[in-house]
């Protein structure tokens, strides 16, 4: 039945809608954040609060957003999600203080909360035997939409001024009403097998939050979201302390956004052919690798090897892991079970950058921190040796 489905219109429309919700509402805060510091007063402090805020309204919703999926269907809710970060995104073209922003903020986690796990949930559904490379489709558009505010702030800003990040607000609004119609005329829930009676009689628990298979890739993904920002939050003043001017710093980042934007479909295409478990163990060990090499080798062609080797992996991680959550369990709880482990994914992301940043004040700079991020990359290695085969090679569990 999945064969039914034009895969490239699902890709097309996965991909804005992703692009919208993580890309827009929740990944651009950071290239804006500066011009809407200054434009509005606020302190480094709450700058940092509205990214917050943010997190908080999506990691608040996601597993709450999986449950509802499963009850009401997944086209509803991607929709309404998307809507939700769409007027988000105009509402922060017209925030005049701090407090307003926190609720625009907290609107764009909830709306991205809501859209995205129905979202893989309709992709897996309809393309079971390809979810790697469709997830990955969904995960690229994180360095797309990153991409786009990188490359659209600086002529909204010389063209509009102090209210620049304003204007870009808007246009982004309207992209996002654009892409939630195209979800509208596009998406279609999917299919799901019937639950056996047995199965019916089931809690939640028992089959979803108890599965050790689960488990396993939860706590995996929450050692990836653990490392998963420190890089993000500290490699770039690490790479200016090594005496890399600015100009040069930037561009050494750009080439992890680059590679960012084709790991996902990458890696999701190449896990459909080889198997997730061995995509994920190379993914890791390749990303601890990457790690590695700046503290080693802290001159620039460290940082090029180092930045192209965490940006072709780092999306290929978490497009792997959300394919894992859905193969663990029946179908009719895969949004619930992706909600779940993303639950400890968003845990980890918002501890990482706290520790890093209390290791780097207390032990041993930068260097100490790419280190944590290493040894966390390498025990979710260790984790991930756990999982099992199926017969067909694909999919992977953990034997309850």
């Amino acid at each position: 039945m999945n064969q039914e489905q034009p895969i490239w219109k699902y890709a097309f429309a996965s991909v804005m809608v992703t692009i919208s919700t993580l890309g827009f509402g929740r990944m651009s805060y950071g290239i804006l954040m500066p011009f809407m510091k200054e434009s509005l007063s606020l302190s480094y402090e709450q700058a940092g609060l509205l990214a917050t805020t943010n997190s908080i309204g999506y990691l608040g919703m996601v597993l709450f957003a999986g449950i509802l999926a499963a009850k009401w269907g997944s086209r509803r809710l991607v929709i309404f999600g998307t809507l939700l970060v769409a007027a988000g995104l105009l509402y922060m073209a017209t925030v005049q203080s701090f407090a307003a922003s926190m609720i625009g903020m907290s609107i764009l986690g909830v709306g991205t909360a809501f859209a995205y796990t129905p979202l893989v949930n309709i992709v897996v559904g309809w393309f079971p035997q390809r979810r790697g490379m469709m997830i990955g489709f969904l995960v690229s558009g994180i360095g797309l939409g990153t991409l786009i505010s990188s490359l659209l702030i600086p002529f909204f800003t010389t063209w509009f001024s102090i209210d620049g990040w304003r204007y870009l607000w808007f246009v982004y609004g309207i992209l996002s009403l654009l892409f939630a119609l195209a979800a509208m005329l596009i998406l279609r829930d999917p299919p799901i097998p019937l639950l056996k009676k047995e199965q019916k009689d089931q809690s939640l628990w028992r089959e979803v939050y108890l599965h050790k298979g689960v488990l396993l890739v939860a706590t995996i993904y929450g050692l990836i979201g653990f490392a998963y920002l420190i890089p993000q939050s500290f490699l770039f003043s690490f790479i200016l302390e090594s005496k890399i001017d600015r100009f040069m710093a930037g561009q050494i980042m750009a080439i992890g956004g680059l590679m960012s934007i084709f790991s996902g479909p990458l890696w999701g295409t190449i896990s459909d052919k080889i198997g997730r478990r061995k995509s994920l163990i190379i993914t890791l060990v390749t990303g601890a690798a990457s790690m590695l090499v700046p503290v080693i080798y802290p001159v620039f062609i460290g940082f090029v090897i180092s930045q192209f080797f965490w940006g072709i992996t780092v999306v290929g991680m978490l497009s792997l892991i959300q394919a894992l959550s859905t193969e663990q369990i029946h179908p009719s709880y895969a949004p619930v079970a992706l909600g779940y482990v993303t639950v400890y994914f968003a845990s980890g992301q918002l501890l990482g950058p706290g520790l890093g940043g209390w290791m780097i004040d207390h032990i041993g700079g930068i260097s100490s921190a790419l280190l944590l991020c290493c040894g966390l990359l390498l025990l979710a290695f260790l984790f991930s040796l756990r999982l099992q085969k199926n017969e067909d090679g694909q999919s992977l569990v953990v034997k309850p």
